[in-house]
């Protein structure tokens, strides 16, 4: 009898043990946040074929050799989007001075919609997120913790058959002639009234254009339309001007096809 007791009692201890191992495997595994090193943006590239979505990425500090670049691998697959961040590598032979590094990973054309979100970091730690996409603009949301600061969360849609850009001069008696200039344009086209924030190639704030400063020079005067007229009307008003100006005032133009005038 005491032998069986023994057992009896050895046994439940074992399984009393093995049931606690049971109940730690359920637990939730909670990683560690890990230090941010890279920002992410959205961007949409206009081409003719259709738009495509961009994630834009880049070290939060600057790496060693100028021409690092980011190693990603990146996968669409039935409404899930997965990004994994590898490793900064060279671009060729090291070139001298500190940048970021960058990559433009290309998610493509997608449908309105929502979809799912993975941003993994080396392949040990990963962001869980949504991007929502509308006619209007792209929402994404991704949290925190995981390496990757998202830039802005908001990216908006530039509508359909539009055209921006700049005039800029250097000479102060060229003023009238680059604001008659953007007036002549403004007769191929009509005004468009857009909400306030970032639409990648410009911003809108308080109804007003501005282009960023690596691609208008201080002092232009920017602006978006709606075009009306044909795509060879602007190019040709703007031939005209150059033909009859030269270098004495500089015009740039582009519009939702990706073109540059």
């Amino acid at each position: 009898m005491r032998r069986i007791f023994t057992w009896l009692a050895a046994l439940g201890c074992f399984v009393l043990g093995t049931g606690c191992n049971l109940r730690s495997l359920d637990d939730p595994i909670i990683v560690p946040d890990v230090e941010d090193e890279f920002y992410l943006g959205l961007w949409e590239t206009l081409t003719p074929q259709g738009r495509f979505l961009e994630f834009r990425l880049r070290t939060i500090d600057d790496v060693e050799c100028s021409n690092s670049v980011i190693a990603y691998d990146i996968r669409q697959v039935q409404g899930t989007i997965s990004l994994s961040i590898n490793e900064i590598q060279q671009n060729g032979e090291c070139a001298p001075g500190q940048a970021p590094a960058t990559a433009a990973p290309k998610v493509g054309i997608l449908q309105g919609g929502y979809y799912s979100v993975e941003v993994g970091l080396r392949k040990s730690v990963a962001s869980q997120g949504q991007l929502v996409v509308t006619s209007e603009a792209y929402n994404l949301s991704l949290e925190n913790g995981g390496g990757v600061v998202l830039l802005d969360p908001q990216l908006r849609r530039i509508p359909p058959e539009s055209v921006w850009g700049y005039v800029s001069y250097e000479s102060g008696d060229m003023k009238d002639v680059a604001e008659q200039l953007v007036q002549d344009i403004l007769g191929l086209c009509e005004p468009q009234s857009l909400k306030n924030g970032n639409y990648g190639y410009f911003t809108i704030q308080n109804g007003k254009a501005q282009l960023p400063n690596s691609v208008a020079p201080d002092g232009a005067l920017s602006f978006q339309y709606h075009l009306v007229e044909s795509d060879d009307a602007l190019a040709g008003l703007l031939n005209d001007y150059r033909s009859q100006y030269g270098n004495q005032i500089e015009v740039k133009v582009f519009d939702t096809f990706g073109m540059v005038y």
